[in-house]
């Protein structure tokens, strides 16, 4: 029988990966468990009672459903979600109409991309400050009320630093037409779950939303939360399967992955100073890093409260420097942007962010990669 050549990349994957230093601001490792259940049975299996032998399926939604509320200390879950982005387009469909404006947090400083003008809605830059991506208060006040903004999403793809959600969304409530304010906790949303980072929801937001394999160690896919049964059910209305009106933005929502993101929340209901752990590493990686002559953005405020870094370096020298790190097996993002959740949720600390510092500053600085080939691996061998 022929080796499936598929078979041998996915090995080849393996190898790479789990023998590498990922410091991959938006990925993290998954657990055995986690793994065991995106490969289960469930993987080719329906959820709705259409379909005889669900039954069982259903009660994984509803147990992952409590967790989640569990985890969350929120009244309301969805875990329907495939995706980060479909939670946004489920909050924007939910709360806005066609022309309405939204006001995000500019790509140019990091915001997340969602094309809402591909949807007939209108994209509305939010005012920040683009050396600190700090959000100007009062000039987003004024441009709520002058554009008539019917929906404010806070949240990054460079978010190390928390949001003004309470100002912003104690504003939003007291203005005299329907506007809301949502974080979008995608890249934080496990600094959140161990209460770390913010806590958009008591701070008034009135939906947080994410992805759930970024800081959160889960499988792809999303998850909403909030306390607002109005908002609940609204949302619920594209994410749910619903023959009667027209289904929305899911039909079916992949057994395995909710499954998998139900182990992922009992092991962080057992692991809640990983929130803790994972900034402790993020400070001390860029503490050590600027120590050793990596320019590391922001400093003055101690270089970060979550799990990212920002390298302070030009777009162009920042792109050589991740390909040069991933010839030694450290993988980081094109962008200069570096993340420690992964490596913190392998069991990685203090000690070893020093040496992964002096391993990328020997490569920043030298340009010399083949003899640390052998100290990233003994670095990740020693996690076994």
């Amino acid at each position: 029988m022929k080796i499936s050549n598929i078979k041998k990349l996915i090995e080849q994957h393996e190898r790479l990966r789990l023998k590498g230093i990922n410091l991959i601001a938006s990925e993290n490792y998954l657990s055995t468990g986690v793994r065991k259940a995106l490969s289960s049975d469930l993987a080719g299996r329906y959820h709705t009672s259409w379909y005889g032998g669900s039954k069982i399926a259903q009660k994984i939604i509803e147990e992952t459903e409590e967790l989640a509320k569990q985890l969350f200390k929120v009244k309301h879950a969805i875990i329907t979600p495939l995706s980060g982005n479909i939670c946004d387009l489920a909050v924007l469909f939910a709360f806005t109409s066609p022309n309405e404006k939204v006001a995000m947090v500019p790509f140019t400083a990091g915001g997340y991309p969602l094309g809402v003008d591909k949807f007939n809605r209108k994209h509305i830059d939010i005012p920040l400050n683009s050396k600190t991506f700090s959000i100007d208060i009062e000039k987003t006040k004024k441009l709520i009320i002058s554009k008539k903004v019917k929906l404010v999403i806070l949240g990054s793809s460079f978010l190390l630093f928390p949001h003004p959600v309470k100002q912003i969304s104690m504003f939003t409530k007291n203005v005299n037409f329907p506007c809301q304010c949502v974080y979008d906790g995608s890249h934080i949303l496990g600094l959140i779950a161990c209460g770390e980072f913010q806590n958009p929801l008591k701070e008034g937001a009135e939906v947080l939303f994410g992805s759930t394999h970024k800081t959160f160690y889960g499988p792809q896919g999303g998850i909403v939360l909030t306390n607002s049964q109005r908002h609940a059910d609204a949302l619920k209305t594209f994410l749910d399967l619903d023959i009667e009106s027209g289904i929305g933005l899911i039909d079916n929502p992949h057994m395995n992955r909710i499954a998998a993101l139900g182990i992922a929340i009992e092991e962080m209901l057992e692991d809640k100073n990983y929130g803790k752990r994972v900034i402790e590493n993020a400070q001390t990686l860029a503490g050590a890093l600027d120590e050793l002559g990596v320019p590391v953005r922001f400093n003055d405020r101690n270089y970060t409260q979550s799990h990212q870094i920002l390298l302070d370096i030009e777009p162009k020298p920042a792109e050589e420097l991740c390909h040069q790190l991933e010839e030694i097996g450290i993988f980081i993002d094109t962008g200069g942007r570096i993340g420690v959740a992964e490596v913190t949720h392998r069991g990685m600390g203090p000690e070893e962010m020093i040496k992964i510092a002096e391993l990328i500053s020997d490569v920043y600085l030298w340009r010399s990669g083949e003899k640390l080939k052998k100290h990233v691996k003994k670095l990740v061998d020693s996690l076994h």
